[in-house]
């Protein structure tokens, strides 16, 4: 223990003579140690970390599904259904959401509720930290009226007082007691403000087989997914056949609930984090070329000590202890800027793409930190280990400075340099292709004009509206008081707007087609629609007319349709004037009026849609949208809507403003955050071969002083001096872009799901990178050429390199 606290005293004062170097070192590995520990910090947040119920590996999600869609919501016949004869399945919960509007205490609210069958909770392992939670008993209808506060809305409208418990909210026009709050950590359905037991309404027409649910379950010990999955598809394939459930799907399926909450963004995340390892790789290879440069000029000091009788372990421990100190220290410089690099996330990143609480720094960040810290220590460290470790004391008589162990020496710090640039290149040509890909989404004509565009979300509470004229009359009004504000160009209202994320789906027949036909037939989506959404939204009518405000109850039932749905329907020939039937509507059939432009609804790299949108006065509504075409933005203009709402009924909640630009960016925040996070650490990786290269050729002409003095001695021209430096750095430059090439190959194969109108093996990408990478070794090359020249050839026959 003394030699190694000697080890340690040694290597702090070495640390402290020779400063410049040691921040050096210490800056590059706080860099790459940063962006890791802060990349594994939000890999472990979303991908490792089990989910915070009892047991969560035997839950599981369960689906119905169909040759037309293989994810279903489950209905609740299906499901009870499904708890009776599975053997599989120790239990089987299921919940859905509705909305509510929060009166009498303060202005109006629009409450998510998650309603859940009352074992729900308990199945997960959930407990209330404040009350209690479901009985049995409230699963009937007339007992539901109770429900629990989410942490998140019992801080912001009760200030997390305790006195919560018992009280009575108005909800909806009927009165709910609290009966406790659940923890912070419980995000089951994101967003849901409140929980309410599952009760079908039976007397008031709601039955089973409408109500569909997100179902999970949890396996019984020792049964696998597979097993489950395979009883349950054969199970809802036989139920297909029987008459009490007919329309029901016919198929089932089965996944871990933490596989199918991370789907989303696991590719994405593990891409990532293979690349900042990557830039780890590269930074410990910088590093190490700069111990080895270091240990050229110690191999005297080596050697005496070696001659004095220092064995070959006692010599490895001082390198790997130095090593290692170096490594503490920029580990918790590392630390510190992942701290930074959290915060910068959290810009970055929109909520669609990771929650909140998934991008923080918990104390396994210091885990992470230290082992990459230990790690990092044994890459670069290892190499002048080991050749301290081949020292003898004959180095202590003469110069071998120049010698064989210089030659090795040179070879080594060589082949880290080819590592280097090899490894830079991947996040490169991976930043490369996500940018390109950005570019090419943001030239999409999305067929709308996002720019100037501000929606809100009104919710007119069906208690109070309790039909389809008196819910269209308080919309018209707001309507029309929208529409005379001061600034507002045009205003309409929707039952969703494009990249809202929320569409109905229907089966189109045309005349004289049976019924039948609906069970093979691709699905069309449809949406209501006000007069002036088209003009509102610049959505172009490409033919016939648009929607208007005499298509009202009574009169003729009309629709208009997308372009994608005319040639799809109507080949070759106008779509106005014919008629189509959906095969949920009422109506028997409607006549075409108008076809508007095509318009990316889902995505903005998905294709458009076959659309049909319906006049708010001939269908039923309830949530719709408000887009407003206004010059104010939105944090000017949401204060207004809300006023507006509440002159026409204090009851009218406003639930969420959002600017349609915001909706663009957020369609597209995967690929900017990806793309602006690969770009940023192969910007990174970069500079560090670059210096890297730098070090290496810098070190050689130091190296080649004397021999370079002769050459000019002997007439050598500038030029041809000049080459012989930066040849060395261009050939070792080409190796490293040759061997990096195969890997960008595998990464960009990887990437492929995620491109959009770029290939994955894209010329421009492929020629551009190596050219850029190929730029900066030849600076690296060309400053210690540069220096080379200006040493005059009698200094350089003077020295002893």
């Amino acid at each position: 223990m003394s030699q190694l606290l000697q080890d340690v005293r040694l290597s702090l004062r070495r640390m402290r003579r020779e400063l410049g170097f040691t921040l050096v070192i210490i800056a590059t590995l706080a860099l790459a140690i940063g962006a890791t520990t802060a990349v594994f910090s939000v890999v472990y947040q979303v991908l490792l970390r089990p989910l915070p119920y009892t047991e969560p590996e035997r839950l599981v999600r369960l689906f119905q599904s169909s040759p037309r869609m293989e994810r279903m919501g489950v209905s609740l016949r299906v499901l009870q259904a499904w708890r009776e004869r599975t053997h599989s399945f120790q239990s089987l919960e299921g919940m859905t959401v509705r909305d509510f509007t929060l009166t009498g205490d303060g202005p109006a609210e629009r409450l998510r509720s998650g309603r859940v069958t009352v074992n729900l909770l308990p199945m997960l392992g959930v407990r209330p930290i404040l009350g209690q939670g479901f009985g049995a008993e409230m699963e009937v209808a007339g007992r539901d009226q109770v429900l629990l506060l989410s942490h998140a809305l019992w801080q912001r409208r009760f200030g997390g007082s305790p006195d919560v418990v018992g009280r009575t909210l108005n909800l909806s026009g009927r009165p709910y007691t609290v009966l406790g709050v659940l923890p912070a950590d419980f995000r089951l359905a994101p967003g849901a403000d409140i929980w309410t037991p599952l009760a079908p309404d039976l007397a008031g027409g709601e039955r089973p087989e409408d109500i569909f649910l997100r179902a999970l379950g949890r396996l019984r010990p020792g049964i696998p997914v597979e097993r489950a999955r395979e009883e349950l598809d054969a199970l809802a394939t036989s139920m297909a056949h029987e008459e009490a459930f007919a329309g029901e799907a016919s198929g089932a399926r089965v996944l871990p609930l933490h596989a199918q909450v991370v789907e989303d963004t696991q590719a994405q995340l593990w891409l990532l984090a293979g690349v900042v390892a990557l830039v780890l790789l590269v930074a410990c290879a910088n590093v190490a070329n700069l111990l080895l440069a270091r240990a050229s000029a110690r191999e005297r000091e080596v050697s005496v000590r070696a001659a004095l009788g220092a064995s070959r372990v006692q010599l490895m421990r001082q390198f790997l202890v130095e090593s290692g100190m170096l490594a503490l220290a920029g580990g918790a410089a590392g630390l510190l800027l992942s701290l930074w690099g959290m915060d910068v996330l959290r810009v970055l990143v929109p909520v669609e793409v990771l929650p909140p609480d998934a991008v923080r720094l918990e104390p396994h960040a210091l885990a992470i930190a230290g082992a990459l810290s230990l790690l990092t220590s044994v890459l670069f460290g290892l190499v002048p280990a080991l050749r301290a470790a081949r020292a003898d004391g004959r180095g202590a008589l003469g110069g071998l400075h120049g010698g064989r162990g210089a030659t090795g020496q040179g070879r080594a710090r060589a082949a880290l340099v080819v590592a280097q640039v090899a490894l830079a290149l991947v996040p490169l040509v991976g930043a490369g292709l996500m940018l390109r890909t950005l570019h090419s989404l943001h030239q999409v004509p999305l067929g709308f004009e996002p720019r100037g565009v501000t929606v809100a979300e009104v919710f007119v509470p069906a208690e109070k509206y309790k039909d389809d004229a008196a819910r269209r009359v308080v919309l018209a009004s707001v309507l029309e008081r929208v529409r005379g504000l001061t600034g507002v160009e045009s205003a309409g209202l929707a039952s969703t707007v494009p990249l809202w994320g929320r569409k109905g789906l229907a089966t189109v027949l045309l005349p004289g087609e049976p019924a039948s036909v609906a069970e093979t037939r691709e699905l069309s989506t449809f949406r209501t629609a006000s007069d002036s959404y088209f003009a509102t939204l610049r959505i172009p009518i490409k033919e016939g007319r648009g929607l208007e405000a005499s298509d009202g109850p009574g009169t003729a039932p009309v629709v208009v349709v997308s372009e994608t749905f005319a040639r799809t329907w109507f080949p070759g020939r106008s779509a106005v004037g014919q008629r189509v039937k959906l095969t949920f509507d009422d109506e028997p059939f409607r006549e075409v009026v108008g076809v508007v432009g095509d318009v990316h609804h889902d995505s903005v790299d998905a294709a458009p849609a076959s659309e049909v949108y319906l006049p708010v006065g001939q269908f039923e509504v309830l949530y719709m949208l408000l887009a407003v075409r206004t010059s104010q933005d939105m944090a000017a203009l949401a204060p207004i809507l809300r006023e507006t709402l509440r002159a026409v009924d204090p009851d009218l909640p406003l639930v969420q403003v959002r600017s349609m630009v915001d909706l663009v960016d957020a369609n597209l925040g995967s690929t900017q955050v990806l793309g602006t996070l690969l770009a940023a650490l192969a910007v990174l990786g970069l500079v560090l071969a670059g210096v890297g290269l730098y070090g290496v050729l810098a070190y050689s002409v130091s190296q080649r002083t004397r021999e370079l003095g002769i050459r000019i001695a002997l007439g050598a021209r500038d030029s041809q001096l000049m080459w012989l430096v930066v040849g060395q750095g261009v050939r070792l430059a080409a190796v490293g872009v040759a061997l990096g090439l195969v890997g960008a190959a595998v990464l960009a194969r990887s990437l492929s799901g995620l491109l959009y109108g770029v290939g994955e093996f894209d010329a421009f990408t492929f020629g551009v990178v190596p050219l850029l990478l190929g730029a900066v070794a030849l600076l690296a090359s060309w400053l210690p050429a540069r220096r080379a020249l200006r040493v005059p050839p009698n200094e350089a026959l003077r020295g002893d390199g």
